[in-house]
């Protein structure tokens, strides 16, 4: 999969794309996956009880999601401390609702609304909160059936750039951009191969997005952020000694990219013109 490539979303009743069951390195569906996704669906429920507006997110009804999304908002901004459990406790009832979410309109704009929380949040909230997400995707992932995965890989792109925002409001310089910095080394970037903490699809699709969502978000043509892009990338080349083959075969790739301030453009273009303007004189006598 190319680094540059968008991550189409996949509507719940339509058969899975062939890149998404290579990111994902499951096996194709078997007949236990339903009963996989049964016990998934009935663990998330148990969370729904405690928070009354997360059933009312994955709904069909827009004033519903509007008013449940305000309502979460509301929550969060009143909270000055958020410890990583109860962040945790949070982004498990959130899983469960863009797991109920059908549709692919309303799956993009539940996924873009979950990632944005994080600017709800108090200053000393958005580490926590960060570091609650990746666990409980990390725990989860294992469980997504490969027809709801889509929906998850753009849940991880749109909080993956929300912690470039973050970075970018606070100038890409400061202690919670090292800790931003520690987040992303601890979970998608994570070097010691602990594939309980953190599966390989989850490696794989954030070594194949961070670059994009760092163009995408400004980072790239921002002189500013390099020290943060450098942090980032030093995270990126620890990776060479990961025990996760396909993380070491993957994060060259990467780290090698030309848009970064490291990457070196190709001159490939330049070279065959070169050929071009050249004129064959014959063998020399």
């Amino acid at each position: 999969m190319s680094a540059r490539s968008a991550l189409p979303l996949l509507n719940t009743r339509t058969q899975p794309s062939p890149a998404i069951t290579r990111l994902s390195l499951h096996p194709p569906p078997s007949r236990n996956a339903p009963i996989a996704a049964h016990r998934t669906s009935a663990a998330m429920a148990a969370h729904e009880s405690q928070m009354p507006f997360i059933r009312n997110l994955a709904s069909s009804d827009r004033k519903l999601r509007t008013a449940a999304l305000e309502s979460l908002q509301t929550f969060l901004a009143s909270r000055s401390s958020l410890s990583e459990a109860d962040a945790q406790k949070l982004w498990k009832g959130l899983f469960y609702a863009l797991w109920m979410t059908d549709r692919p309109i309303p799956q993009q704009r539940l996924a873009t609304d979950l990632a944005g929380l994080l600017f709800q949040l108090q200053p000393a909230c958005a580490i926590p909160w960060l570091r609650g997400f990746w666990a409980v995707v990390g725990i989860q992932w294992t469980g997504i059936d490969v027809l709801r995965l889509e929906k998850f890989l753009l849940l991880v792109r749109r909080v993956f750039a929300s912690h470039i925002r973050l970075a970018r409001e606070h100038e890409y310089t400061g202690e919670t951009v090292d800790a931003i910095v520690a987040v992303l080394a601890d979970y998608p970037f994570e070097a010691e191969g602990d594939q309980r903490k953190v599966p390989v699809g989850i490696r794989l699709h954030a070594l194949d997005l961070w670059i994009d969502e760092m163009e995408r978000e400004g980072a790239l043509a921002d002189p500013a952020a390099v020290p943060f892009i450098t942090s980032l990338g030093d995270v990126i080349l620890a990776l060479q000694r990961c025990s996760v083959k396909p993380v070491r075969e993957r994060y060259r790739d990467s780290y090698d990219d030309e848009r970064l301030p490291w990457g070196k453009p190709t001159n490939d273009d330049d070279e065959a013109e070169e050929e071009d303007g050249e004129e064959w004189g014959g063998f020399q006598d």
